[in-house]
């Protein structure tokens, strides 16, 4: 699996990838991309 250069974190829902961060001291979860699985990266 290549690495996202932006993206902290990955999550697999069924074909597609959410590429998110977190921000742990103001509780957020920030979306950068959603998107099928041979296309996101």
């Amino acid at each position: 699996m290549k690495n996202h250069p932006v993206a902290d974190y990955r999550l697999r829902v069924g074909n597609y990838r959410v590429l998110f961060d977190v921000n742990w001291e103001t509780r957020e979860i920030l979306i950068l991309k959603v998107g099928h699985r041979r296309e996101v990266y």
